[in-house]
């Protein structure tokens, strides 16, 4: 179904975040807390196997280069995405001027991949240690979720229960 009509598209996406650097204490006050050893899991798609921190039905949590730099195919994001109803990537790196084939290849299969969490209203939080304000540039509904730069910017009474 597709929700880009619907009058709370983009509620759930909205409620994600884009954390910088993303420290425990950052984490935490959006209820995340960094996935153990023991949560982690290797995930079959048709593409081939995607390692995850975790992979809940309310969380999936996996890193940029899992997702991105490899060739995970753009069926596997929307299997995926009918699959978690929200998302941690992590390790997203800084966008730089280096626009290599492959760093310029990552970024478009992420391009892709925020597209269809937002058109399938997915929560997307990204966390990187140097991610700049201006990431809508890259996938523009990006502009939807709130930058987080350090934990002294956080809002505590703007957050609801999950």
């Amino acid at each position: 179904m597709d929700n880009t009509n619907h009058p709370a598209a983009g509620a759930d996406f909205a409620r994600g975040r884009i954390i910088t650097p993303g420290t425990e204490h950052q984490l935490g006050t959006y209820g995340l807390f960094p996935p153990s050893s023991m949560q982690h899991r290797t995930l079959m798609t048709a593409g081939g196997p995607l390692a995850a921190k975790n992979a809940e039905p309310d969380l999936l949590w996996t890193s940029f280069a899992e997702l991105c730099a490899g060739t995970v195919p753009e069926a596997d994001y929307h299997a995926l995405a009918g699959q978690h109803a929200a998302w941690v990537i992590d390790g997203v790196p800084a966008p730089d001027t280096d626009q290599s084939p492959q760093k310029s290849a990552a970024w478009e299969r992420f391009g892709t991949l925020v597209g269809i969490l937002y058109e399938r209203d997915i929560t997307l939080f990204l966390i990187g240690t140097r991610l700049p304000p201006d990431m809508a540039r890259i996938a523009p509904p990006l502009s939807f979720l709130e930058y987080v730069e350090s934990a002294g910017d956080i809002i505590v009474e703007e957050i609801s229960g999950s």
